[in-house]
């Protein structure tokens, strides 16, 4: 399900909250951001937080020219379980319209690197990301 979020859009981006099913039923959300001054193909950015986080636009990120994906991670959550979210969600971004799919990549900046469900999961999808 995807929502629009006028709440949260403007300064060159349009935000749409974003609500599927992991491979177990379980719920992933988060927020899509995409500039709005430049129609595409766009890079992409997929990023994570952690489940007592809530996933905020990098504004930075559509003025640089970037779309943006964070999705907040399901506590408790096993490695494997997180992999695959990382697998649903980098899907989500390669059939959004305008993200460039050769484009798309993980960026954890906060985290000083990338957790091991992203590594895993680019190894899963056959090419590093970005």
């Amino acid at each position: 399900m995807l929502t629009p979020r006028p709440d949260l859009s403007g300064g060159g981006r349009e935000v749409i909250e974003f609500r599927i099913k992991a491979h177990d039923g379980q719920r992933l959300w988060g927020l899509l951001a995409r500039p709005t001054w430049s129609e595409g193909p766009w890079p992409a950015h997929i990023r994570s937080v952690g489940p007592a986080e809530r996933p905020e636009v990098d504004p930075a990120v559509a003025e640089d020219g970037f779309a943006d994906l964070i999705f907040q991670e399901p506590a408790g959550r096993r490695l494997e379980d997180r992999v695959l979210d990382v697998v649903r969600i980098c899907r989500l971004a390669w059939e959004t319209d305008g993200i460039d799919r050769l484009q798309v990549s993980f960026s954890c900046p906060e985290k000083g690197r990338e957790p091991d469900e992203f590594l895993i999961a680019e190894q899963l999808l056959g090419a590093k990301l970005g």
